[in-house]
């Protein structure tokens, strides 16, 4: 694997953030996965893993283009917005989506759990992969084709949608993740309940069910 390439040329949260990341890329190279930021869009295409992580400025058509490229070539690309389109980060996602014709969207909408949290309703408990992640302040997904990654028991607001989905999938020649939040591996996050398990198996290109 050639590593993971984390996009800062979009207004993402970045993973060399010591404050906001720092523990994340800690634990990669720990587990010796190499993890750069990279300020040349086009530089990512050097990564096995490319990550935009709260893109806050629209993607231009040659770059979709080239997302689409990766793609066909067998890359895994995951997008992470916030709740309520926060800085259009999900209008910046969807747009790509769309036009790369993948049936994934990000509601404009917050996931709350009033029985099952981790102390606060909008930091719902779900499952991946047979594990519990907790997913602060996450959307919730539109998956009209592709995999759900992870599930909450809860419902939106406002539209009062139950049991939504806030992390998804679509396989294409590569594979494309939607997240519905950008924190559940901040500093703060990665170490509740099995969230390490989750960002680790994200970001290492991992085999995902």
């Amino acid at each position: 694997m050639r590593g993971v390439g984390w996009d800062a040329s979009h207004g993402e949260f970045l993973v060399e953030d010591y404050y906001y990341l720092s523990k994340l890329g800690k634990l990669l190279r720990e587990k010796g996965i190499k993890v750069n930021q990279v300020e040349d869009f086009d530089e990512l295409e050097e990564y096995d893993v490319i990550v935009f992580n709260y893109p806050e400025e629209e993607f231009e058509k040659k770059e979709v283009e080239r997302i689409e490229k990766w793609l066909s070539e067998g890359k895994r690309i995951i997008f992470a917005a916030y709740y309520q389109d926060m800085d259009k980060t999900a209008t910046n996602i969807n747009k790509v989506l769309s036009e790369l014709k993948i049936p994934l969207r990000i509601n404009n909408d917050v996931v709350i759990d009033s029985k099952n949290n981790l102390g606060d309703e909008m930091f719902p408990l779900c499952k991946y992969n047979g594990y519990t992640v907790v997913m602060p302040c996450t959307s919730s997904l539109i998956v009209a084709g592709g995999n759900a990654l992870v599930l909450s028991s809860g419902i939106t607001k406002p539209k009062k949608r139950k049991n939504p989905i806030v992390g998804a999938m679509y396989k294409n020649g590569g594979e494309l993740v939607v997240l519905g939040t950008c924190v559940f591996w901040d500093n703060y996050s990665l170490d509740l309940v099995d969230n390490k398990i989750l960002a680790f198996d994200l970001l290492t290109g991992k085999r995902i069910k």
